[in-house]
């Protein structure tokens, strides 16, 4: 009878079977393939999020700077990069982490390459400087690109997949890349048309999808975690424009009013985002991905207006750029929310009606905005969300039972 020994793997090496195998270089695997069940976001997917709050941040700042026509323009189309670079990291994350140091490094660098980005929002906003954001993100996608080329090399059954994105990265670079042949704003639209490339993509790869799934649990997590990032500006929106208002009467007032929406919007969104898990059909995480490009951008330009509110609380009306920002960042909130349930939970006619319903009221309101106070316009728009979380609770006490 002969003797089985297990042997105790070196700090820096992993025994399988007899085989050791080190923890330092672990090569990619299509973990949606072999993985069952819920699944958690990784610690390193958390401290990659962080330096989004610096982006978005900036991006609300630069909103409240200039809340034009032209402002609202530039903000949107500085978000959407932003957007299209946690997309893409997040997504290649969910397929193929296998949370090995070469996978860490890649991430710690697109770290640097964001915070460049987001410190550069201030100066491409202004005109000015756009040649280092272009550069800051050209690297950030070209970190992108080495990653995917690894995980063609590793994960045969994916390499339709990260074969189409690869080339597809490499043009948008490309295009990137000869953008600083133009001027602005002639560059501008250079990117435009890198991003719509990018954007592209993933619609135009449903059928590989097929083969290469994402998961039906980490992905709405991961969404919900870059959510409460942007929540989160408005939190501290409240705080420090409450401290930088010296405390007058009317703006404390408009702040807390405005907590009391930011709760709503909370409330709205996570109530029921337990309950959420996608359908194993592409399009469910396609439709639902990018409803948050919209949903997002509506929170980030709440958050701005909230700020404008608390300033301006003691002037007789808010002005159309601000209630626009404020109001409006809720109603693409609110829209965009009815397509992200209505994909997952599943659409309800009555809940898409109060809604919609809900929708109409604020519309009103930035229509009546010369007509009431910031303050009133914060209280008027804090009571309707606070109506429909009501309402809604009282006909849908099953969190699965509404849009």
């Amino acid at each position: 009878m002969g003797l089985h020994l297990r042997r105790r793997a070196a700090p820096d090496v992993e025994v399988v079977g007899s085989a050791p195998r080190s923890r330092w270089l672990v090569p990619p695997r299509l973990r949606t393939a072999e993985e069952g069940g819920e699944r958690r976001a990784t610690w390193l997917e958390l401290f990659f999020d962080l330096v989004f709050v610096v982006a978005i941040t900036e991006l609300s700042h630069q909103l409240v700077l200039d809340h034009s026509a032209s402002g609202f323009l530039r903000f949107a189309g500085l978000f959407v990069p932003v957007f299209v670079a946690w997309q893409g990291y997040s997504f290649y994350a969910d397929r193929f982490d296998t949370d090995d140091a070469l996978l860490r490094a890649a991430f710690f660098a697109a770290m640097l390459a964001i915070a460049a980005m987001a410190v550069l929002i201030g100066d491409v906003a202004r005109g000015t400087h756009s040649t280092g954001f272009v550069i800051a993100y050209v690297v950030l996608r070209s970190i992108m690109l080495a990653l995917y080329a690894r995980a063609w090399r590793a994960v045969p059954e994916a390499r339709p997949l990260t074969r189409f994105y690869g080339l597809g990265y490499a043009v948008g670079v490309t295009i990137w890349l000869a953008s600083l042949a133009f001027d602005p704003p002639a560059r501008y639209v250079v990117w435009g048309v890198a991003l719509t490339l990018e954007l592209s993509l993933p619609p135009l790869t449903m059928r590989m999808r097929q083969r290469v799934p994402t998961s039906a649990s980490h992905v709405p997590e991961r969404w919900a975690l870059f959510t409460l990032i942007v929540l989160g500006e408005s939190v501290v929106t409240v705080a420090l424009s409450t401290a930088g208002s010296e405390w007058r009467a009317d703006s404390a007032a408009a702040a807390v009013l405005g907590f009391a929406a930011v709760a709503g919007v909370w409330w709205l969104y996570f109530d029921r985002q337990a309950s959420v898990v996608l359908a194993p059909r592409p399009s469910v995480a396609l439709i639902y991905s990018y409803a948050h490009l919209p949903l997002l951008m509506g929170l980030a330009a709440m958050s701005a207006g909230m700020r404008l509110v608390i300033e301006h609380a003691g002037d007789g009306h808010l002005g159309v750029g601000p209630s626009v920002a404020y109001l409006g960042g809720v109603v693409f909130f609110i829209l965009s929310l009815v397509a992200t349930r209505s994909v997952t939970v599943g659409p309800n006619r009555l809940g898409v009606a109060l809604k919609l319903g809900a929708v109409a009221i604020i519309v009103g309101l930035i229509a009546a905005q010369g007509f009431l106070s910031p303050v009133a316009l914060s209280a008027a728009l804090a009571l309707v969300l606070t109506t429909l979380i009501v309402v809604e609770g009282s006909l849908f006490p099953n969190p699965r039972s509404a849009d």
